[in-house]
């Protein structure tokens, strides 16, 4: 018959991994975000060419610019600004929908 041993069973431990997965894990995900913020740039870019021909046509009708086109025309310039310095590395700060939209008042 074979012996019992009375104690419990020793737990190894996993050696520690001296690198920093976690920061890895940081790049790849800033880099997803980055992909996304250049498909959005691209989008904003078709969005502000639209806003640009409809207010150029409303000013050649109207003789007057639209305040509601031109006041989203700031704050898409500000958005688009603020998109080029994330996906530049020039900043940690993700603009909307993670910040504000538009321009602080």
């Amino acid at each position: 018959m074979a012996k019992k041993d009375d104690e419990d069973p020793v737990v190894l431990e996993e050696p520690e991994y001296e690198g920093d997965d976690d920061e890895v894990e940081d790049v790849w995900l800033r880099g997803l975000w980055m992909v996304l913020f250049i498909v959005l740039l691209w989008v904003a870019r078709g969005i502000l060419i639209v806003a640009a021909v409809i207010q150029f046509f409303w000013m050649l009708f109207k003789s007057e610019r639209n305040r509601h086109i031109a006041e989203f025309g700031e704050d898409l310039a500000d958005w688009m600004a603020r998109a080029t310095l994330f996906v530049s590395g020039a900043t940690e700060d993700r603009p909307f929908p993670f910040d504000q939209w538009g321009i602080p008042d």
